[in-house]
């Protein structure tokens, strides 16, 4: 399969390639701040985006600030927050969707909350999303303390335009309607694209996985469940 794909790659005279960050391109780290992309990747990233027949995507959950610090010499678009916002390789930052504030205050508490019940966990906010972490908490007391939180969201968001993720050891809340997949149809519709390959490992990866199906070769990274055609 590998030499297969090699191969429709390097004869596809125009290809995009849609890279998830966290848990593709670098392993997880106790906090999401440590998992920074080291020199070996940051010149393969370069060298996959300066090629004139590829485009190249990182597409994250992270913040636009922390995707901005890390990549902003990599000719790639950058996706971030899902979907929220997106810088394509010109350097232009495009946010589609009105910063609608007024529910994280209803929220907030109720994840402070949990990540006082857990110790090792906390709580990371960002424009569209908050996030609960819990990587570091004793995996029986996060996996109890994960399902009471999830419990706990679906009644609070279930007449609000908001949407709840289970994640990698994380639980997130964003605006309904920003997703990875609707994020990879609007990049993949620029341009003709005769290879499009799509690359991820978490949940919130399977929108991209389910968008492209019949449009893109998809791959999970790990195992369970999943959209992907490889794993």
């Amino acid at each position: 399969i590998k030499q297969r794909l090699a191969a429709e790659f390097q004869s596809a005279p125009l290809r995009h390639l849609l890279l998830d960050y966290d848990g593709t391109l670098v392993p997880f780290a106790k906090h999401p701040s440590e998992a920074v992309p080291d020199e070996r990747l940051l010149k393969l990233l370069s060298k996959l985006g300066s090629d004139s027949r590829t485009d190249l995507t990182i597409i994250s959950g992270r913040s636009h600030l922390t995707l901005q610090q890390w990549f902003h010499d990599i000719p790639a678009n950058l996706v971030a927050e899902h979907g929220a916002a997106i810088r394509l390789a010109d350097g232009i930052w495009k946010n589609d969707y009105a910063e609608e504030l007024n529910w994280k205050p209803l929220i907030r508490p109720t994840l402070d909350l949990f990540a006082h019940r857990s110790p090792g966990s906390f709580v990371e906010e960002k424009n569209h999303t908050l996030a609960w972490h819990y990587r570091n908490v004793d995996p029986d007391l996060g996996f109890v303390r994960s399902r009471e939180l999830l419990d706990n969201l679906y009644h609070l968001v279930r007449n609000a335009q908001l949407q709840v993720i289970d994640g990698n050891k994380v639980i997130e809340v964003r605006v309904a309607g920003i997703d990875k997949g609707a994020a990879a149809r609007k990049l993949i519709l620029e341009k003709p694209y005769s290879f499009i390959l799509a690359i991820g490992d978490d949940k919130t990866d399977e929108d991209m996985f389910r968008v492209l199906e019949h449009k893109a070769v998809t791959i999970k990274v790990g195992g369970g469940h999943t959209l992907a055609q490889y794993t």
